[in-house]
């Protein structure tokens, strides 16, 4: 159905877009006027749902939930609606009231983050939802509107802060004071946001857009990592002060950045800044313990510096490849034994299906660690990282088993798993008495509510990279490189050493010409 005309003069005379161009109002418009009787498609036009619906909820009913996937900005029309963030192992936060002509939303409209927060109808309310397609052109297009956005995002930045794996531990006045020296940022495409060399003075948030981490090598740039939407970068200048760049940093695209100052975090009250120490160190791939002792990071050694080195010298090299020589392989099936034991879940990260070549070996299936990982550049949510070691890891806080990685990693490595069931709760001793035993026993907890579900017409999977549709099933696991082990578990533990990682290319060296 089409937007009422009232609820149209509504949404317009909202102070979001007074004074907006003309551009702006005639597309807002538009929108709103898809699925009335009289509209008619252009020739050759697929019709579609327009960017521009109404939403009348009753007391206590939810428009947006945190967590959710969330693809537009809400304008109040009617009513108030409460803003709450629950936090792990703390009382839920409530961030505000948003009364009429309020918005709320920008960031997972944007920044595609999953909603920051759940937004609850107090008494009746109507809203009007703009769709992320619309509201990013006419962020882009229009400069009064981008203006009262970025300020509407800067005074909702503790709800950002928050959900960022650097910062959701801190206190609530350690995040208003963080919120306070925040500067928003935007780059154009191929702008620098850090040179290589210059000292580190800010930690960036990625609000919106992609920056690659370059290095120069042998003449040519090497890509070390890729940051979207919602990652960090730069965490060295808390854990080093004093520290330099050691690579430089690139804007893929027109890229939206929040810049926080070192300044800021050093201001932090003692125990907030060994929290964001201990978050830092973690971002990083550095040891909390050593770090803290003085022997990481903290102690000045710049952690992208280790990671060239380490991709440089090949000790851990991206793009390495576990291969089985087929000849040596007694199927005792040691190597993924080994895997399954190594990780609490007990689920393997790798698999002895693969490619097999001419000379009896055969590339196993599991991660490459690639020096340009297309997982992390799909990956929308600041869950893939690559640490200091030169291992492409996940942030399984940040994962939202969106399925984009498993689409864009060209070698089938990755794969959802079901979340592990909760821990059944510990029954007392007198539990186990006959007959008064069941007065003690305590019942299964009542499974937590789903996430609201999404509209019927909502895809049931995750659409990434070639376009390719993935089930939304978990969360992500692949190999980790045995992480916080000396070595890894399925080449230590083959009894016959069928099992090494090398280089790919090095299998053909001994090809019959």
């Amino acid at each position: 159905m089409s937007v009422a005309a009232a609820e149209l003069n509504a949404l317009l005379a909202s102070p979001l877009f007074a004074d907006a161009s003309a551009d702006s109002l005639a597309a807002i418009r538009a929108e709103s006027a898809i699925g009335s009787d009289g509209y008619e498609w252009p020739a050759g036009v697929a019709p579609r749902p327009g960017f521009v619906r109404i939403v009348t909820l009753r007391d206590e009913e939810e428009v947006i939930r945190q967590g959710e996937m969330c693809t537009h900005l809400a304008v109040v029309l009617a009513g108030q609606l409460e803003a709450v963030q629950s936090r792990a192992g703390s009382e839920p936060y409530r961030h505000r009231v948003h009364v009429r002509g309020s918005w709320f939303g920008e960031a997972s409209a944007i920044c595609h983050h999953a909603a920051l927060a759940t937004y609850r109808a107090i008494g009746d309310a109507t809203v009007a939802l703009l769709e992320s397609r619309l509201l990013t052109r006419l962020y882009a297009e229009d400069e009064t509107l981008r203006g009262r956005i970025d300020a509407s995002y800067h005074d909702g930045l503790p709800l950002h802060l928050r959900a960022s794996t650097l910062c959701r531990d801190l206190d609530d006045a350690a995040i208003a004071s963080l919120q306070r020296a925040a500067e928003l940022r935007l780059f154009d495409e191929g702008d620098v946001v850090a040179a290589a060399g210059d000292e580190a003075t800010s930690v960036w948030l990625v609000r919106a857009g992609a920056v690659a981490c370059v290095a120069a090598a042998d003449g040519a740039e090497r890509t070390l990592a890729f940051y979207k939407g919602n990652a960090t970068f730069g965490e060295h200048a808390i854990t080093a002060t004093g520290g330099a760049w050691p690579a430089t940093y690139k804007a893929l695209t027109r890229s939206a950045l929040v810049s926080l100052p070192r300044g800021a975090f050093a201001g932090l009250a003692d125990a907030d800044r060994r929290t964001v120490a201990r978050a830092a160190n973690r971002l990083v791939g550095a040891d909390d313990v050593a770090a803290l002792a003085g022997d990481g990071p903290a102690a000045g050694i710049s952690v992208l510096d280790e990671l060239h080195v380490m991709v440089e010298r090949e000790s851990v090299k991206g793009g390495r490849a576990l291969v089985i020589d087929r000849q040596k392989c007694v199927r005792c099936n040691m190597c993924v034994e080994s895997c399954v034991a190594t990780h609490d879940d007990g689920v393997p990260r790798l698999s002895k299906a693969g490619t097999p070549v001419a000379t009896d070996e055969t590339l196993i299936t599991a991660c490459y660690h690639c020096e340009v990982p297309q997982c992390m550049l799909s990956c929308e949510y600041a869950a893939i990282r690559r640490d200091a070691q030169g291992r492409i890891r996940f942030e399984y806080d940040s994962c939202v088993g969106c399925a984009s990685c498993i689409d864009g990693c060209p070698y089938g490595v990755i794969r959802l798993v079901p979340p592990a069931p909760p821990a059944p709760p510990i029954e007392s001793a007198l539990a186990s008495l006959p007959w008064i035993g069941r007065w003690f026993r305590r019942e299964p907890a009542a499974a937590a509510p789903a996430v609201a579900a999404a509209p019927a017409a909502a895809p049931t999977g995750s659409c990434g990279v070639g376009g390719k549709v993935s089930q939304v099933t978990g969360k992500t696991v692949k190999c980790d490189l045995c992480a916080g082990m000396p070595f890894e578990a399925c080449v230590y533990n083959c009894p016959t050493s069928a099992i090494t990682r090398r280089e790919p290319q090095s299998l053909f060296d001994r090809r019959i010409r």
